[in-house]
């Protein structure tokens, strides 16, 4: 019997009532690392699969989509961003996309798992393989220990870590982490932090626009859309440091994205009053 006939599914589940299913053709990689399991498994409908502690953490299909919708509402106001911090990121699509910017000169990747980064070299090149451009500078660490220890600060600081159900990244979405990047900031410098599905995690969404909020006055939540994600639908946080500019600088390879472009920017922003009632926000 040959793989396309075999009833292989991968089932991600949100909590106990809601998840996504995904037929698959095989399992191309299977292993345990220090901090979790990981898996790539080739799926019918999104390509190549990177699952982490069994959640789905990347796709062929929309891994793109994430990383431009992650970075450039940020980067395309950041000025003359030349220093940028991404925390998580092993695959290397956020760097991919943050490189595009000529004007960057250093972009560090503090990434606590080096199997993370091993496997995506392996099955996902076309992100991770931006992490051997010179300009970058791949740290195998923790992340809270790294923004504890670091004497630099960064024009741009990204959190690259979706899974609120993941031991890894929990310590992203408390308030002295809120407290460690603020000191790593710039003035005038940008936060960016995933906060989860409003649908299916509306408490820590709200828990974690309450604890950045409290260390950064001048933040926005926008929405991206991601089929892979729970709901489909994720909420970002955006926080800056002091005042900046608002409205996106075009670049003429903006053209050449997937997703995002300068005219999605004020639509991303604008939440529908459902969303912003699931995040604690003032109804608009």
């Amino acid at each position: 019997m040959s793989n396309e006939n075999l009833n292989l599914w991968l089932e991600d589940l949100y909590g106990d009532s809601a998840g996504l299913k995904l037929k698959l053709r095989e399992c191309l990689f299977s292993g345990t690392s220090p901090f979790q399991r990981i898996a790539v498994y080739d799926s019918h409908a999104f390509g190549k699969v990177l699952t982490l502690g069994g959640s789905i953490a990347l796709t062929d299909f929309d891994e793109a989509l994430y990383s431009e919708c992650l970075v450039h509402p940020t980067l395309s106001v950041a000025g003359n961003a030349e220093r940028v911090l991404i925390l998580g990121g092993g695959d290397g699509g956020v760097a991919r996309e943050v490189l595009r910017y000529p004007g960057v000169k250093r972009v560090t990747v503090v990434e606590i798992d080096r199997q993370v980064v091993e496997v995506c070299g392996r099955f996902f090149p076309t992100a991770a393989s931006c992490l051997n451009d010179p300009r970058v500078e791949l740290v195998i660490d923790d992340a809270h220990r790294y923004l504890r220890d670091c004497p630099h600060q960064f024009d741009v600081i990204i959190v690259d870590a979706c899974e609120l159900t993941n031991a890894a990244s929990d310590v992203f979405h408390t308030l002295s982490f809120a407290d460690s990047v603020f000191r790593r900031l710039k003035d005038g410098g940008l936060l960016v932090a995933p906060l989860g599905c409003p649908t299916f995690s509306g408490d820590e969404c709200r828990t974690t626009v309450r604890k950045l909020g409290e260390r950064f006055p001048d933040n926005a939540v926008y929405l991206m859309t991601i089929p892979s994600f729970p709901g489909g639908q994720w909420a970002v946080a955006r926080c800056r440091n002091g005042a900046g500019e608002t409205t996106p600088t075009a670049q003429p390879w903006h053209k050449d994205l997937r997703c995002w472009h300068p005219g999605l920017q004020a639509g991303m922003f604008a939440l529908p009053r459902n969303v912003q009632v699931q995040l604690g926000l003032p109804r608009g």
